[in-house]
């Protein structure tokens, strides 16, 4: 497989192969699509909220939002029963 870089990029791989990180690009070049992957990896599956985390992000349950909410679902089943006739 064939790849085209930067002049930039190319200069930091051929910094980073000098410097001993790296015994060759290739494997400069694999290293940052694994960070790639798992940055994406990360991105795409957080960790779960802790109980601490959700209480500082939602709070305490407000009394008005279920009833709020009822009122909410309560036009969404209306208006599909309406649109359902037509």
């Amino acid at each position: 497989m064939g790849y085209a870089l930067a002049k930039e990029q190319q200069t930091f791989i051929t910094r980073l192969v000098k410097a001993g990180k790296f015994n060759n690009q290739s494997e400069a070049v694999r290293e940052a699509i694994r960070r790639m992957q798992r940055q994406e990896s990360d991105y795409l599956t957080p960790p779960p909220l802790t109980p601490a985390q959700v209480k500082a992000i939602y709070g305490s349950e407000d009394p008005q939002a279920s009833v709020v909410g009822r009122g909410a679902f309560k036009a969404l089943r209306a208006a599909a029963r309406k649109g359902n006739r037509s």
